[in-house]
């Protein structure tokens, strides 16, 4: 995809609403391509106490170095300083509802480390790094989504984050040197830089404060399961759902630049 100058200023305008927003990380328009492998239910915490009314589980809420659907990549550290600094204070929700009756889980511990793309049902070998939560997820908080990680079928979920550190990757270096520079540095990482390529262009987020996560039908970034359960992390069956907000208004405003210049 060529990027106009007029597309240009659309996105560097995006670029600075990024950095002024708080970003609630679902509704995906990636899905994956191939079942995923089950995992090895001894290597995660994973728990059930249903005389207490507690499990404990093992939650991927980001996975690095993967493009999501509202056009960015977030690379390995970008949570680190901010679990350092709030830890456990940071909630473990439903569907990014931010009140007491919204939590689902007492969050154990954050933390990021590396995984493997299959482990994630990426088709892609080799490693990446994802933002870990152990929680402690109570029946007294919400039987009903209690209910659904006992039966293992919660394997979406999403962050609600504000971005501190935000580049625009723009592949075409001979029109955008700084940009086409940011996107050289990043997309060698990335699992699914297809998709990247087709767009030709995404931001790399190198740094965001972490505020909650949440389980949701679908994630903005789909490489978010319980790792664990049995036959965990599948394919979801779920139909394909609209984008983003930010990334409709995005495509549509480049969409409309695009039809200008052609008439």
């Amino acid at each position: 995809m060529k990027i106009t100058k007029q597309q240009y200023a659309t996105l560097k305008e995006q670029t600075e609403f990024k950095k002024s927003a708080i970003k609630y990380a679902d509704c995906t328009t990636f899905l994956p391509s191939e079942e995923k492998a089950e995992v090895n239910k001894a290597k995660y915490l994973y728990e059930d106490d249903e005389e207490k009314g507690v499990l404990k589980r093992t939650i991927v809420l980001n996975t690095y170095n993967w493009l999501d659907s509202h056009g960015d990549v977030h690379l390995t550290g970008t949570f680190g300083k901010s679990i350092s600094e709030r830890g456990n204070k940071i909630p473990h929700l439903h569907d990014h509802v931010f009140q007491l009756d919204a939590r689902v889980g007492k969050p154990i511990k954050f933390y990021e480390k590396e995984i493997s793309w299959r482990e994630l049902g990426a088709s892609k070998t080799g490693m990446t790094t994802a933002l870990f939560m152990e929680s402690e997820i109570r029946k007294s908080f919400n039987e009903r989504v209690y209910a659904d990680y006992l039966k293992n079928e919660i394997d979406q979920h999403s962050v609600a984050m504000r971005y501190v550190k935000v580049e625009l990757a723009i592949n075409d270096g001979d029109e955008y040197p700084k940009e086409k520079a940011v996107w050289d540095k990043v997309i060698g990482l990335l699992g699914n830089r297809k998709q990247a390529e087709e767009q030709g262009f995404f931001w790399a987020v190198s740094e965001a404060a972490l505020i909650e996560g949440s389980a949701v039908l679908l994630g903005s970034n789909e490489l978010t399961p319980t790792l664990g359960g049995k036959g965990q992390p599948h394919k979801s069956t779920e139909p394909e759902p609209e984008p983003s907000v930010d990334t409709q208004r995005l495509v549509e405003e480049i969409n409309k630049l695009s039809t200008k210049i052609k008439n």
